[in-house]
């Protein structure tokens, strides 16, 4: 139950901050700058930048989870995998593919959110539900 009840509130989060993020943009954009170019180029990059944002939930259910049940390699395998493995690569390539320029920086944080969140999710899933199944059985 607690595993369902965090990921619950993490996704509540995740979603109430992507949701206030998408509908005042300017708003956050202000806080460092208020140039109209600024404006002109923020906002689409942080959309993109923050499409993913949800799927962090995802990702901090999973690494709390292994973190509590004391399989920290889990949690730590999966915050290097987002970081190193995926963004790094994908910062670097992203940008020269479609001539995506700086915004391919921006896909790379919001495709690392996904693929991250997943596959943290998912090992948590059949590596501590099953467990767990059986322990209750």
């Amino acid at each position: 139950h607690g595993i369902k009840f965090l990921t619950k509130i993490a996704l509540l989060y995740t979603s109430i901050a992507l949701g206030i993020l998408d509908f005042f943009p300017e708003f956050f954009i202000h806080l460092f700058n208020s140039e109209e170019e600024m404006l002109l180029l923020g906002v689409p990059a942080l959309h993109i930048y923050f499409l993913g944002f949800f799927m962090m939930a995802f990702q901090s259910a999973g690494q709390t989870t292994f973190i509590s049940l004391g399989m920290g390699k889990y949690a730590t395998f999966f915050s290097l995998f987002r970081k190193v493995i995926l963004v790094i690569p994908l910062t670097i390539f992203l940008p020269n593919l479609w001539d995506l320029g700086v915004y391919g920086v921006f896909y790379a944080e919001m495709i690392s959110n996904f693929v991250g969140g997943i596959a943290c999710f998912s090992t948590m899933m059949m590596v501590v539900w099953r467990r767990l199944g059986k322990l209750n059985k």
